[in-house]
Formats: structure tokens, C-alpha cells, sequence
């Protein structure tokens, strides 16, 4: 089995890729069980954030599997076929040791939009629990799990990457506060009232904001992180009045619904009390919930993910001496976790090994006694057997014994697992080596080691349905 991440973010991926490949929490259940349903994918964790959409995966073949996943991605509602072309030219593939520093870049926030952010580590360990509820998380994906949150809470903990962080809400309130000038005596809507809302909430606070007004779908938790800030909370259907109010509007509730329309915002500006038509809207939900036809609107200026990418790219710049740190902590759990791969798989490779080379001698030691009682016109003795028996065994021990130590001698060096799969490739012990499938387009039969996921089945199922296969167990 292979390890592989493939999916996109803010790095790949323009918002509006990335908005249709949201997966909400509600739906991760379901969309895991239908990931994992598919042969070639075995253990899997998807995590969505607004940033990115990424699948984390043990597969068969890294060929076979980066296919299960595109599928995935390309099957999730949002998607359309029009967008398939989009998706191929965004998808980034990680697989083996690349996917495990990948994983653990993101979740020490080194692959986030705002450098150091916090939400990402808990993002991640979501994603994690989800996959477990699901029955989607194996042996392998789980101590990666669990390794890529201990390096995340190590990273925070060791270096000041962290410190003075800003997240995603508190750069977009940044943001709005250039635009506007000052947030002094300035009115704010924040409309959701989640994590993303909580944090600019808290922001417009420390800025000295004090006319602050919640809506959110749910009315209780409007009113609840009102309480918080002393802010006013109000119903979602007090939404258009309340833009008529606003000079500044953060956007943080994501969901299959523009909240703020065109229609909504053009009615909202003509009861302005003001008479002024200036307004800044930031979206840092993912979908939308502004629609992006309001930034042509006349008065109107509106940011979304991408546009505080480019404003967080310079809080980052501040942090980076401490990525240096943060980076070379990645880098020792990386070759733990690698270390760990390679022990894992070191042991049962020389075993099978081994015993692929008996298969061997005792079909090699019972042609070569046919052939001989045929010579001499009667059967072997059981001295000569063993003779026969002794020399085959004896070939095939100095034969692998240059591999097996080396394999065994190097079974802590982290670099070593790409000789462990090297090794299970050479000697055939994998079903499906790299780059392969045992769905044969010229009819051969379909062979198959013990083990893998057509001998599971069962001899002569193949879970391709190829009538003509058989597993040679």
C-alpha cells in the first residue's frame, strides 16, 4: 500500500475552485464511506477548510489512486463537468515521504494563507475524528494523524510562530481598516457567528469598534456572540437593514446560499442613512456568502480568501526567521514517522521474502527430481531429496542474505522506506507494484499475492469483475 495526498488549496486553486469542493462537516460521514467503498482506496481523512480540500490516503497504486481521488473531488456536489479541466491543473499529488511532510507543514500552519494561525491545528484534528467515526482511518493514517498534531502543538509550543499570529478574520479586518482609513466611529456587521465570526469579533473589538452588529442563520448564537463584545445581535431576516447601517461588513458563514445578493445589497444602499454608498465588504467564508456581482457595484468594495492571501503574505514575512525553527521541527517528526514506516514494513518484507524464495525451491527441487528419476528410470531416495532440497535452500539463503541485512541494518534510517518498497516491487510481493493494475487490457490472468485485495475476497474474485481472473495465492 502507498501513501498519498492529493488535492488543492489557496496555493492551487482560485476561491471559486475551491468553494465547490467544500465538503461540510454534516457530509464528511458519507463522503468518506463512499471514498473508502472504492478498491483501491483503503484507509482515508479528508480535510476541508475554507484554504483547501485535500484527501489523505493509503491506495494500491499511486495510479490507480491519484484516479479514485480526482473522481472523489470531481463527484462532490458543487462540481460540474466544465470544471473537470480546472480541477486536473489544480490538483497537487504528494505521495510517500512528500505526503508526510505535507501533511505536517499543514498542520503546523507553514501551508496556510496567514502564516502561524491557529484554527488549522484544530481543523486537522476534526478532519482526523471524523475519519475515525467513519471507519475510514487504519493503522496507518492514524499514527499520521496523531503524528501531524503532535508536530503541530510542538510547533506552537517550541517556536514563536504564533506569537502576535494573525488569523484569517483579523487579517481581513486589517484589511477593511486600510481601506477605510480608521475603524474609529465606523459601524460593523459581522454576519456568522462560528469560529472565523468569533475571531473577527474579537478583532473589531481590540481595534476599538464599538458599534458591532451579529446575524447569523441561527438566532441564539447571533445573540450569544453579540454578548461577548457588547454588540447587538439581530435575525437573519433584519440582514438588508442592517447593511444599510454598515460601513464595514466581515462575511464568515459559509453554506450552499448567498446571504448577501445583489438584489439585497442594491436595495440595502438606497435606504443608507447616510446617503453614502461606501461600503467594504470581507468574505472570509467558504462558499461565499457575498456574492461576487456586488464588487460592481458602484460604492461598493469587496475582498474574498484571495485578497487576504496578499495581505497576509506580509504578516508572514514578520514570522518567517521562526518558520526557519518551525520548518526544522517538521522536518525530525518527518523522519520519526518515516522511521516508523520503515520498521513497520521491514520485518514482514523479509519474511515474504523468504518465503516466496521456499515457494520457489520446492517447485524448482520436485522439477529437478522429475527429471532425474526419468534419467536413472526410477524415483530419488529420500537422501537424495534431501540433498536436492539442501542445496536449493542453501542458493537461495546467500541470494537474499546481502538483501536482508542491509534492509535490517538500515530499518531505523527514515530514507530507507523507499528501499523497503523498492524491494517488495523487485521481489513481487506487492498486488499492484507502482504504476500498475491487475486490470490487463491483453487478457492475461489476473496474479495476485496473498494478502492483497483480490486474495481477501477470495480465490477467483477479483473486485475489478474480470471473469477471466484468478488468484494465484
Amino acid at each position: 500500500m502507498m501513501l498519498l495526498s492529493a488535492g488543492v488549496s489557496h496555493a492551487s486553486a482560485s476561491v471559486e475552485l475551491r468553494e465547490k469542493l467544500v465538503v461540510p462537516s454534516e457530509k464528511l460521514n458519507v463522503a468518506l464511506e463512499c471514498l473508502v467503498s472504492n478498491d483501491v482506496v483503503s484507509e482515508a481523512v479528508v480535510l476541508s477548510t475554507c484554504n483547501r480540500t485535500e484527501v489523505y490516503a493509503t491506495v494500491v497504486t499511486v495510479t490507480d489512486g491519484i484516479r479514485a481521488i480526482f473522481d472523489f473531488l470531481q463527484g462532490l456536489p458543487g462540481m460540474k463537468d466544465a470544471d473537470a479541466e480546472a480541477l486536473a491543473q489544480a490538483l497537487v499529488v504528494k505521495q510517500g515521504p512528500g505526503a508526510v511532510e505535507h501533511l505536517f507543514r499543514v498542520a503546523s500552519s507553514l501551508d496556510s494563507i496567514v502564516l502561524g494561525e491557529a484554527q488549522i491545528i484544530g481543523q486537522v484534528r476534526r478532519a482526523f475524528a471524523a475519519a475515525e467515526s467513519a471507519g475510514a482511518v487504519g493503522e496507518v493514517t492514524r499514527r499520521l494523524f496523531r503524528s501531524a498534531l503532535e508536530v503541530g502543538k510542538r510547533v506552537r509550543d517550541q517556536t514563536a510562530i504564533g506569537c502576535r499570529s494573525v488569523s484569517i478574520s483579523t487579517a481581513a479586518v486589517q484589511l477593511a481598516e486600510r481601506e477605510l482609513g480608521t475603524l474609529d466611529g465606523r459601524r460593523a456587521l459581522v454576519v456568522g457567528a462560528g469560529e472565523m465570526g468569533m475571531l473577527a469579533l474579537g478583532y473589531l473589538k481590540e481595534r476599538g469598534v464599538e458599534n458591532i452588529t451579529v446575524v447569523n442563520r441561527t438566532f441564539k448564537r447571533a445573540r450569544e456572540a453579540a454578548a461577548r463584545v457588547g454588540g447587538k445581535s439581530v435575525k437573519i431576516d433584519q440582514l438588508e437593514k442592517e447593511l444599510a447601517r454598515a460601513d464595514l461588513v466581515v462575511a464568515c458563514a459559509g453554506g450552499e446560499e448567498l446571504l448577501v445578493t445583489r438584489a439585497i445589497m442594491s436595495r440595502s444602499l438606497k435606504k443608507r442613512i447616510d446617503g453614502s454608498h461606501r461600503l467594504v465588504t470581507v468574505d472570509v467564508g467558504m462558499p461565499r456568502a457575498v456574492d461576487p456581482e456586488c464588487a460592481r457595484m458602484e460604492g461598493i468594495v469587496c475582498f474574498d480568501l484571495d485578497d487576504i492571501g496578499a495581505e497576509a503574505a506580509g504578516n508572514a514575512r514578520i514570522r518567517a526567521a521562526e518558520s526557519v525553527r518551525a520548518e526544522a521541527l517538521v522536518a525530525e517528526q518527518v523522519d520519526d514517522f518515516l522511521s516508523w514506516m520503515q520498521e513497520r514494513v521491514v520485518t514482514p518484507t523479509v519474511k515474504q521474502m523468504h518465503g516466496k524464495a521456499r515457494d520457489v525451491c520446492e517447485l524448482e527441487v520436485a522439477r529437478a527430481a522429475k527429471a532425474l528419476a526419468a534419467l536413472r528410470e526410477g524415483a530419488l531416495s529420500d537422501g537424495e531429496r534431501a540433498v536436492l532440497d539442501s542445496l536449493a535452500n542453501a542458493v537461495a539463503k546467500k541470494l537474499l542474505h546481502g538483501p536482508t541485512a542491509r534492509l535490517r541494518k538500515q530499518a531505523s534510517d527514515p530514507d530507507a522506506y523507499r528501499y523497503t518498497e523498492a524491494a517488495r516491487y523487485l521481489f513481487g510481493l506487492d498486488a499492484y507494484p507502482q504504476g500498475f493494475s491487475c486490470r490487463s487490457d491483453d487478457g492475461r490472468m489476473c496474479r495476485l499475492s496473498s494478502g492483497s485485495a483480490c486474495a481477501r475476497r477470495g480465490c477467483g474474485a477479483c473486485p475489478h469483475d474480470r471473469k477471466d481472473a484468478s488468484c494465484l495465492v
